[in-house]
């Protein structure tokens, strides 16, 4: 075998290689997109954690749902018992057991606009 056609071989089962990687989402991505998020329903409890806002929702079905969001979602208590309308957005977030950096990070669907539901 040339050193040619070895050559060949391998820049061809490189590009394969490169190409597959590059078609594979990752597996935080899929993991956020396989669960199934409410667009609308009741605000049960809003959480302050260290790495987000927790959100617990009720959905038309009777089904509660706890959520991530953003911090800025936290601070809206005025929505509490209420009718509420969901927007998400997939974002990095901290994956360490605490508040400290650890240079991990999850990628998740997450609450970024909640406001009322007004009922027609």
């Amino acid at each position: 075998m040339s050193f040619n056609s070895i050559a060949a071989s391998i820049c061809s089962i490189s590009l394969l290689t490169a190409s597959l990687l590059y078609s594979l989402p990752s597996q935080a991505s899929k993991t956020a997109q396989k669960k199934v998020y409410p667009t609308s329903g009741k605000l049960l409890q809003l959480t302050n954690g260290d790495l987000m806002c927790y959100v617990e929702i009720r959905d038309a079905r009777g089904k509660k749902h706890s959520l991530g969001a953003v911090f800025e979602i936290c601070e809206q208590s005025q929505l509490l018992n209420k009718q509420v309308q969901l927007n998400y957005k997939l974002m990095n977030f901290n994956d360490c057991q605490s508040i400290e950096p650890c240079g991990k990070t999850k990628v998740e669907n997450a609450i970024v606009k909640m406001k009322l539901l007004r009922r027609k």
